[in-house]
């Protein structure tokens, strides 16, 4: 996004923020209450991520990938196919589906390309499990952060005990459906060139180091944004010390937190100006039964394709007043804005990045996968959690 398009977007967002600010200055309160500290998480995981790669993190993994697999044509193929897989997954559950669109997709594509594997297929890939697998932890999706802080769950533990599941089964949905394309597409020829940094960068262990502690950080009772926060400190202490040309605003996705933003204050000036009363009329209660948890989620899965998962959840959010009734809301903006390209922002990342290393991935084939991707990822998890609750 160009500086004039943000500046217009931050206008905008401004606009309806004062708007709301006057409309009910309570509503406006506790949606930037929940919004703070998504943000702080947010600004600093994009600090730790864009460092940790600019120290060449991301590029020793994938390089760790490919020296361990096999010579032999078809196993070196299969390891380094399920490496990609395993690092989406892993970055997406740990890091947010937005990194892994951002940075997971060129490095898959580079892997890709050097081993032989459809371009295609993987491409398809990485952005299924960026959306699909953003269920498992609430730092995987702005969505669940805002589940979170709405108060619908005790914890980020009591988050778990009604995701887990229904997560889990959602991840091995994509796992097999991106096994299956990868098998039915027709591969290429490897391509030997050199790695690219093939001289470590001094701070690589630094970053790695970084990274490791803060995975098991993300899941312990510390806040999440305080998490982020101190390994973001650590890496542009080290940045200022060494690398300081490494440090500035391009650190930070400001288009990405103004376009949260916005979508958020229009949600909520939707809901107090009589969007909540539909949406009640509509599913109200509707998460107490089983066909009422598939209309939940099925609902997500329209809304979030018509006008974008994270303002989807927020109108849809005043028709569930239940933990189940929440979790399969989840279900329908996490894993079915799949269909239409501006769904989820990750879906725009991802496509802006597979521009930039020459991939031309059509949106006419992006829609017909994700028609017959989401009834899939999104029912299935969805009967695992009325197994679950029922």
């Amino acid at each position: 996004m160009n500086k004039s398009a943000l500046a217009c977007l931050a206008a905008g967002t401004l606009i309806f923020s004062a708007l709301l600010v006057w409309l009910d200055p309570a509503q406006a309160g506790e949606l930037f209450a929940r919004l703070l500290p998504i943000f702080g998480f947010v600004i600093g995981m994009s600090v730790v991520v864009n460092l940790a790669s600019d120290f060449g993190a991301f590029e020793e993994v994938t390089r760790w990938i490919e020296h361990r697999a096999p010579r032999s044509t078809e196993a070196r193929k299969a390891v380094i196919w399920v490496g990609i897989l395993v690092l989406a997954v892993l970055v997406t559950v740990f890091f947010s589906l937005d990194t892994t669109a951002i940075l997971i997709t060129p490095l898959a594509i580079v892997l890709a390309r050097r081993n032989g594997l459809s371009v295609m297929a993987t491409a398809i890939s990485v952005v299924w499990i960026a959306n699909i697998g953003s269920l498992v932890l609430p730092v995987s999706n702005l969505t669940n952060l805002l589940a979170v802080g709405g108060g619908y769950f005790s914890s980020p533990a009591g988050y778990q005990h009604y995701v887990f599941l229904p997560a889990i089964a959602a991840l091995a949905v994509v796992g097999a459906a991106s096994w299956l394309v990868q098998l039915r597409a027709a591969t290429g020829h490897a391509v030997t060139a050199p790695h690219p940094r093939a001289q470590k960068d001094p701070l690589l262990v630094l970053a790695l180091v970084v990274i490791g502690c803060l995975l098991p950080a993300l899941v312990s009772p510390i806040p999440y944004w305080v998490s982020s926060t101190f390994a973001a400190g650590i890496l542009l202490c080290a940045a200022w010390w060494q690398r300081r040309e490494s440090i500035s605003l391009d650190l930070v996705p400001w288009s990405a937190l103004v376009l949260a933003t916005g979508f958020s204050v229009l949600a909520t000036l939707i809901n107090i100006l009589g969007g909540a009363a539909v949406v009640q009329d509509l599913l109200g209660g509707a998460g107490d039964t089983p066909g009422g948890l598939y209309a939940v989620a099925g609902a997500g899965v329209v809304a979030s394709n018509v006008i974008n998962n994270i303002p989807a959840y927020l109108m849809l959010e005043p028709a569930v007043t239940i933990p189940a009734g929440v979790t399969a809301l989840l279900i329908g903006v996490n894993a079915g804005p799949l269909i239409t390209p501006w769904a989820s922002l990750a879906t725009l990342l991802w496509h802006d990045q597979l521009k930039r290393v020459g991939v031309q991935f059509g949106w006419k084939r992006f829609i017909f996968a994700g028609l017959a991707i989401v009834p899939i990822a999104v029912g299935i998890p969805t009967a695992v959690l009325i197994a679950q609750v029922g």
